[in-house]
């Protein structure tokens, strides 16, 4: 059963204001301050709430897949400070450093439509040759494959320029 987001701030509002009020009441007891309890309930409930909204924050990403695109999708780690989330048609796409440490929850989107509950497969990798090396996060997008469906190796994807080595970020 899934639960309406304004049923749960319905739910945990007047918990978390009675949970602030009693350790605004004690507070105030034991420092024996001249401030009102409501002042330290105030303070706490900001504590809970700034606590609960760096826990849960992950920027959200939109990642735009071609529309007869089937197949794996890499997102290389690029020397930008900004991402590309623009998918090329070979399943390519670029992503900072800083995004790839610290992770992301991407939406995806084909056909205009979220098929981000049907991705598969998420995982990061590296790839190395002679003359380039490079980290990256790749993922399935699941679909009837047909004959002009390529399945790309690195080597293949540098061969075809689906590749801008020149973005990379480099080992």
């Amino acid at each position: 059963m899934i639960l309406s987001p304004l049923f749960l701030v319905g739910l945990y509002l007047p918990i978390a204001f009675i949970v602030s009020l009693v350790i605004g009441f004690l507070t105030k007891a034991l420092l024996k301050s001249s401030w009102h309890t409501l002042t330290f309930t105030a303070l706490i409930m900001t504590v809970i709430c700034l606590t609960f909204s760096a826990s849960q924050y992950k920027s959200s990403y939109v990642i735009i897949i071609p529309d007869k695109y089937v197949g794996e999708v890499k997102l290389l780690v690029s020397n930008e400070k900004e991402n590309d989330f623009k998918i090329n048609n070979y399943g390519v796409g670029y992503i900072s450093q800083k995004t790839y440490e610290n992770g992301f929850r991407p939406t995806i989107i084909k056909y205009g439509k979220d098929i981000s509950k049907e991705v598969t497969g998420y995982s990061t990798g590296s790839y190395s040759s002679r003359d380039l090396s490079v980290d990256y996060i790749s993922f399935l997008i699941t679909g009837k494959i047909d004959s002009t469906t390529e399945h790309n190796n690195f080597d293949s994807l540098i061969i075809h320029n689906a590749i801008d080595t020149k973005r990379l970020h480099k080992k």
